[in-house]
């Protein structure tokens, strides 16, 4: 059964009372609001900040319109010093040098204005960029004992793995130390922390060079400017110049090769371009429209408020997959980009294919024909696109996904990541998409946005016209005021479930906190509040059911709910219930299901109770066929058994009376329509799956066969393992969870169901993969659980 459970937790609820002493979430822990409060969440900062949170999305959408990156100070530093083509002793672009003589920082540094704790290595860098800059051409004296001061008071940040490294670091830093000493600036650093740093970067040299992969050699190429007098090839790294005239879209190593080769008529058209959009300052990376509304439209969706954004995240995506089919250079030419590109325009419904990936295949290939840059964010992000197959094998994604799998966990083994963020962008890239929780992992990009909200290239960067303190701000307000509304919703939940008595049936309370937590982290949104309540009901009445037919009741019982459900309507004063426990279920099943089809038909504007009534019993068919099986010890075929086992896993009930409750109004046509029945179908094989997979192991003392595991064991007449077995239903469950994704995803001629009642089949593949692939996480639930619950429903962020 479909979220069936019976769950001793015992949730850490102590400091977020849901009962008569009501927590109010703008209140510190352990503090009881002493404002009057409507119902649990106190309305008086929210009321008052309404208007704000309004006036927050009229400046977002604003920015929609123009996008655009800092300032690198880094990059301009190394524009600054190209020489003049007349004359040697004058720079360039005097413009850059203005620029780095009006912006150093009131502590002497250079860089992301304003900065991050976390991000000391990158003002090092630009730092020392912008003083090598200053000492070449003999200006601001001052400016450059003020940057002196800087690195001296955080030179221990140069070896320090904590700190987020800027691209390249380990190789530009020691080679611009270098520079310094033959410019006579002698930086206050500690002798062995530098020794140590040239030695490291000598060694990653050699290895990059004597290495068989030639995309590693493109790896130093990019970082050119740390190489210098060293890299003696500089016609050969001019292979890598594109259209635009630039080196890798890096004016850093584009200003390289005009100091080291001063010939290149396009490198120059290609800063001047630059220049004369931004007057006196470069950004690390450029052109930065395609990279910018990427990240934008990345960064919503990964804080929860991509939804207020509708309309002008789809104006992006139409051009963004514009550009797709033109095969853009900005996009292709870049393997984050593709990735990403690739990632946003499959999950928002656009039919792109995986064959413009072919070239990342497998690493060998990857990185000894791709001549271009690559860093652990281009395997990240390659990484997250592959999880996106759909309809079976898919050779591409498949090698991708094995390939860049078993580098990422390579490298955490080895330690081999430079910092802190690096790593915990792996640890959860490498979690499978379909395994993780919306609302959960919004709520921890909330709590990193402050260094989120910045991206590091060469440089740190973030888009100067997104303010990132608003955008903060209204993402925890957004937030705040969904986990307002669950938790008024959980208070009614919290009424229905006392009036019902499903205590006295054995289901405990705290299950209803699992249950409703499962929904809201995935259907978050306040609109679809009666959606999320009519679907956490069904779930628990399924589950008080599954409890029934699960062993715990004997078999009058069960044919006595059947029978009750069967005459549905009728004159109940002269049914016969065969137990207290029979009548309280049916009671509050019978009160429940009124109820929410009297609701669902207002909404709808035709009645479904008796669509409803048919799919429970259907649903309570095929419990009673399994239920003859187990006891009589018959051993079904496998497809009697999903014919049976597909309908009993509830996927139905709970899907039917949610879409009613989304808002689209669904004909009598479309619900008894053959997609609605293969998205049923689907979601349905897989939560049966995941659910034998995990029920396997706890049942196998049983003396007959319970699950498609055990089944095809006992087929074989001992011919294949329980491992074995396994296996092929781990792989029948990929198959089929890459079946339902395309159904999902890609819009078919004909197709009448609305997007949003197609996406509730994939959160609840999603929900079931919570629920079960670990051995049944409902009925024995972590302390990790606990903890999502409480961070999802209760602990509100804090302003």
């Amino acid at each position: 059964m479909i979220l069936g459970y019976r769950s001793k937790i015992i949730l850490p609820f102590s400091h977020h009372n849901l009962g008569n002493g009501k927590l109010c979430s703008s209140t510190k822990e352990n503090t009881i609001c002493q404002r009057p409060c409507r119902g649990v969440t106190c309305s008086y900062s929210i009321a008052s900040s309404l208007d704000s949170f309004e006036e927050a999305k009229e400046r977002i959408k604003k920015t929609f319109q123009k996008v655009e990156l800092s300032p690198s100070s880094y990059d301009t530093a190394w524009v600054a010093m190209i020489p003049s083509r007349n004359s040697v002793k004058q720079p360039c672009f005097p413009q850059c040098l203005d620029w780095i003589l009006e912006n150093q920082r009131e502590d002497g540094s250079w860089g992301l204005n304003p900065s991050h704790s976390l991000l000391v290595k990158d003002s090092l860098s630009s730092t020392l960029a912008c003083l090598l800059a200053l000492r070449k051409w003999g200006v601001g004296d001052n400016l450059v004992q003020g940057g002196l001061t800087f690195i001296e008071k955080h030179g221990w940040a140069v070896d320090n793995k904590d700190q987020i490294s800027p691209v390249g670091f380990e190789i530009i830093f020691p080679s611009m130390i270098k520079y310094a000493e033959k410019m006579n600036l002698n930086l206050p650093l500690d002798p062995d922390i530098v020794n140590l740093a040239i030695r490291n970067r000598d060694l990653a040299i050699e290895r990059a060079l004597q290495s068989d992969f030639k995309g590693n050699v493109a790896n130093l190429e990019y970082m050119a400017e740390g190489l210098g007098e060293l890299c003696h090839q500089w016609k050969e790294i001019m292979v890598h110049q594109r259209e635009n005239g630039s080196l890798f879209d890096s004016p850093a190593t584009t200003a390289a090769a005009l100091i080291y080769n001063q010939h290149d008529e396009k490198c120059f058209e290609y800063l001047n371009s630059i220049l004369k959009l931004h007057k006196n300052w470069v950004p690390t990376i450029y052109p930065t429209k395609i990279h910018s509304l990427l990240c934008l439209v990345d960064t919503l969706q990964s804080l929860g408020v991509d939804r207020h954004f509708k309309t002008e995240i789809k104006n992006v995506l139409d051009e963004i997959y514009r550009l797709w089919q033109e095969k853009n250079e900005e996009i292709f030419s870049n393997v984050a980009h593709c990735a990403v590109a690739f990632r946003l325009l499959r999950m928002s419904n656009y039919e792109v294919s995986a064959d413009e990936l072919v070239e990342f295949v497998d690493e060998v290939h990857f990185f000894s024909t791709s001549g271009r840059f690559t860093s652990h964010v281009e395997i990240l992000e390659l990484h997250k696109a592959s999880q996106l197959a759909i309809y079976g094998k898919d050779d591409i994604l498949d090698k991708i996904n094995n390939w860049t799998g078993s580098f990422m966990e390579e490298k955490l083994l080895t330690n081999d990541y430079i910092d802190r963020m690096s790593k915990n962008e792996v640890e959860l890239a490498l979690r499978k998409f379909y395994a993780t929780y919306d609302r959960v992992e919004n709520r921890r990009y909330i709590e990193a946005y402050k260094v989120n909200s910045s991206k590091i290239l060469k440089a740190a960067y973030r888009s100067p016209n997104i303010n990132s303190i608003d955008l903060l701000r209204f993402s925890k307000q957004d937030f705040n005021l969904c986990q307002a509304q669950h938790q008024r919703e959980l208070q009614q939940l919290k009424r229905w479930f006392e009036d019902c008595k499903l205590d006295q049936v054995g289901l405990p309370q705290q299950n209803l906190y699992t249950s409703f937590f499962l929904t809201a982290a995935l259907l978050f949104e306040p609109e679809f509040s009666d959606a999320r309540i009519a679907c956490v009901k069904s779930t628990m009445l399924l589950t008080v059911v599954d409890d029934f037919f699960d062993g715990f009741v004997c078999k009058d019982e069960l044919l006595n709910i059947f029978e009750l459900v069967e005459r549905w309507g009728s004159n109940y004063s002269t049914m016969h219930y065969h137990s207290d426990r029979v009548k309280i279920f049916f009671s509050a099943l019978y009160k429940t299901i009124e109820e929410l089809a009297a609701i669902a038909t207002i909404k709808q504007g035709q009645c479904i109770k008796d669509h409803l009534i048919n799919l429970w019993l259907d649903l309570l068919r095929s419990m009673l066929v399994e239920v003859e099986w187990w006891r009589n010890q018959t051993t079904p075929s496998i497809k009697e058994y999903l014919s049976v086992a597909c309908e009993s896993i509830g996927v139905r009930c709970v899907t039917l009376i949610t879409q009613c409750f989304l808002g689209p109004k669904l004909s009598k046509d479309i619900l008894q329509s053959s997609e609605m029945s293969a998205l049923c179908n689907g979601t349905s094989m897989v939560a049966r799956f995941l659910n034998d997979i995990g029920s396997s192991k706890r049942e196998e003392a049983e003396s007959s066969p319970k699950d498609i595991v055990s089944i095809l064991i006992n087929q074989s007449q001992g011919t294949i393992s329980k491992e074995e077995a396994r296996k092929q239903v781990m792989e029948m469950l990929e198959n089929k969870r890459r079946e339902l994704l395309g159904m999902v995803l890609i819009q078919r001629k004909g197709s009448q169901l609305p997007q949003e009642c197609k996406d509730i089949f994939w959160k609840t593949s999603k929900l079931s993969h919570f629920a079960y692939s670990d051995g049944d996480e409902f009925r024995f639930p972590e302390e990790l659980l606990k903890n999502h619950i409480n961070e999802v429903l209760f602990i509100p962020l804090k302003p």
